[in-house]
């Protein structure tokens, strides 16, 4: 998954989303902390510099891989920052590597091979490290919505919780590629932080007082953490106007917005943009005057303002300091004007699998049947009625404004698929291009949100938030019992049979 680099000029690229788990990381200020159930670290640079001479090699197991890492003056939460900046610095995000000793050995994984090797050689030191898994949201394209689609840990040492996102600690995307680049900020994470962008599939892993709702989650502007007392709450905002107002300590010189259309891709100019700041509050006003849907960036920075990437103690026993260059914070959401409607789709390509992702969810929510026609010219079907689960697709997307997620699925007989809420329209591809083949409801369990689990809720009479919990899986699980099924709490293709839909 990606999320876009600090911005060094007026002019920023953006790139299409495909199925890429990796984060490109924003240069953010990190202070820590101390509390009472929490450990936040001062300084391990002397910890790095043990883990930067270690040579690579091949591994014949992870216990060899432990013993070459920990020093025997270590103490436990050392060990954790060794073994993090060892994954960090070896390995980069590319090809599943499925087992810690291949992660290692062939110096690349994905976020559940970074985090199942940590997991490992903290368990060799009899360390409690938590494999968590949940959403990690690094753009605004994915607002809206839960994907678990991210690992990462929770360390215990000495009764306290430390949480570690070794991934997006060690680099950032690039296109289709990786750029090592280490940030602090994912190591030993304050979780009023960690929670702007993580959310855990189990709540307890949030290591708040107070656990933000998965609700909240997906419906909040994404922002970081120079950012306090943010007065925008939701990530859509329906209006022409609004106006921000938060807190920081940081003294915010220029503001600069980068706009775009949804789902549009290339080169965005900056506009500058005038606030009001009083000692820490600032007030920022935002109108659009062009009716249509928006991504909106709106970034922050002061040229003066650095971040310490390093200090090293020299031998004559002087430091030296080395600095990041200036870090832009950015405020996240989109912007959709008043009675805006999403205009039929001008272009596509029927030969191009990325060509069709917005004809289709634009023609489910029109339920523009001449639409579908064109595009299947040799269909026999006679309406969206011939078309099961079309009318419950079409009411999935009753406040559809454009947006969509841009990547498809190939599947082993050579169809693809298009995710749209709880739903999979197939395409198979024929002489002309793909052509529609049908209209799947996808496999519902723990922790998945959507239109169709609403349905599931209403059967069940649920209330209907749309969040498939442990109170429907437990009916789910009554249900599959008292039909002869396999008691698993998934609404899978026999279950769907049985339910009559």
């Amino acid at each position: 998954m990606s999320k876009f680099n600090q911005i060094q000029s007026y002019s920023i690229m953006y790139f299409a989303i495909k199925t890429f788990n990796l984060k490109i990381n924003k240069l953010l200020i990190i202070t820590f902390l101390f509390s009472s159930s929490i450990i936040f670290s001062q300084d391990y640079n002397y910890i790095y510099d043990d883990v930067k001479r270690i040579p690579n090699k091949k591994y014949i197991s992870i216990n060899e891989l432990h013993n070459t890492i920990v020093k025997p003056y270590y103490n436990d939460i050392e060990k954790v920052y060794a073994f993090a900046k060892f994954i960090t610095d070896k390995i980069a995000y590319g090809k599943r590597a499925r087992t810690p000793l291949n992660t290692i050995n062939t110096m690349e994984g994905v976020c559940q091979d970074y985090s199942e090797l940590f997991e490992e050689l903290c368990e060799i030191s009899s360390i409690e490290n938590n494999f968590v898994t949940g959403m990690g949201t690094t753009n605004s394209s994915l607002i809206g919505e839960y994907d678990s689609n991210h690992a990462w840990n929770v360390v215990k040492v000495n009764g306290k919780y430390m949480i570690f996102d070794l991934t997006w600690a060690a680099g950032s995307g690039e296109g289709n590629g990786f750029v090592r680049s280490f940030n602090s900020k994912y190591f030993n994470s304050k979780p009023e932080d960690f929670i702007r962008d993580h959310f855990p599939d189990d709540s307890k892993w949030q290591l708040l007082e107070e656990p933000v709702s998965k609700k909240d989650y997906i419906n909040a502007p994404l922002y970081d953490s120079e950012f306090e007392n943010l007065s925008l709450k939701y990530a859509v905002v329906k209006d022409s106007k609004v106006e921000i107002t938060f807190n920081s300590n940081i003294d915010f010189t220029e503001a600069t917005l980068f706009k775009w259309k949804l789902n549009e891709y290339g080169t965005v100019t900056g506009k500058s943009l005038d606030f009001i700041k009083k000692g820490n509050f600032y007030r920022i006003l935002i109108e659009e005057n062009v009716p249509g849907a928006y991504n909106y960036d709106l970034s922050f920075k002061n040229d003066s303002y650095l971040e310490i990437e390093s200090v090293t103690k020299n031998t004559d026993g002087s430091s030296t300091t080395t600095y990041k260059p200036y870090s832009s914070p950015t405020i996240m959401f989109k912007l959709v004007t008043p009675n805006y409607s999403v205009p039929k789709p001008s272009s596509y390509d029927k030969n191009d699998p990325w060509g069709l992702i917005e004809a289709y969810h634009y023609m489910f929510h029109k339920n523009d049947f001449n639409f579908f026609k064109k595009l299947n010219p040799n269909t026999t079907l006679r309406d969206f009625n011939d078309i099961k689960y079309s009318q419950s697709l079409n009411k999935s997307l009753s406040n559809w404004y454009g947006n969509y997620r841009n990547f498809y699925t190939r599947m082993r007989n050579g169809d693809i698929f298009y995710k749209i809420d709880n739903f999979r329209v197939v395409l198979s591809l024929e002489e002309d291009g793909y052509n529609f083949k049908e209209l799947v409801r996808e496999t519902l369990r723990l922790g998945k949100t959507g239109y169709g689990v609403k349905e599931l809720q209403k059967i069940f009479k649920l209330e209907e938030t749309g969040d498939f919990d442990k109170t429907l899986q437990e009916k789910i699980k009554e249900f599959q019992k008292q039909k002869g099924l396999t008691v698993d709490g998934i609404i899978g293709r026999m279950t769907y049979k049985k339910l009559g839909i």
